[in-house]
Formats: C-alpha cells, structure tokens, sequence
C-alpha cells in the first residue's frame, strides 16, 4: 500500500519547514495575522485548524512540526473537532475514541 503522501512534493515541504516562515496555508489562518502565530504558543489552535480544514500538504506539515504525542494531546482536549476529524485522528494517531473530548459530543 502506497503512503498517501506519495502524491505530493515531499522535497519542497521539506524546504519549506526549514524556513523560518510560517509553512502552512495561509487560508488556514484568515482571521489572524500570520506574524502573530507562535508556533508553540499557539500549537492546539494550529493542530485543530490543519486536523479539520487543512490540505495533505498541512497535515503533512504538521506531523512533521510536532511530534505524535503533542498532537495526540491536542486532539484529546479540543471540543472543535467534526465527527469525521475525531474518526480520523483515532485511526491515525490510535487514540481510543472516548479519549477524544470532541467526539463525545457525537454518541
């Protein structure tokens, strides 16, 4: 089985990440100047907005920007994550899904 990752230019994200510009979508962030994004400051906002409204080349972003663990943790606090994004991170990440807090609104 081929990574889906395979249909996207891995190479040029990889370049991106090294940059010390702010790597994701820019539509991603409309309401807030990307200047003011800390990438740590800010990490469960960032994970919760790539999760549910990123392209692959986001969430390849972001998998490479923080570690399973932090975004596990992430995914597990927020409340702003669909039925369809709390599926996906439990299989992904293999987070049991009453651990995740969103999808209790879902049962």
């Amino acid at each position: 089985m081929s990574s889906y990752f395979d249909y996207i230019d891995t190479a040029a994200l990889d370049k991106k990440l090294e940059t010390e510009k702010f790597p994701f979508s820019k539509y991603l962030f409309w309401d807030t100047p990307i200047e003011l994004i800390d990438k740590e400051k800010h990490k469960k906002s960032i994970i919760e907005r790539v999760i549910t409204k990123g392209f692959l080349e986001d969430f390849y972003i972001l998998i490479k920007m923080y570690t399973s663990e932090e975004i596990a943790c992430a995914i597990k606090k927020s409340r702003v994550l669909d039925k369809k994004s709390a599926n996906f991170c439990s299989l992904y990440f293999n987070i049991p899904l009453n651990e995740i807090n969103a999808s209790s609104y879902y049962r």
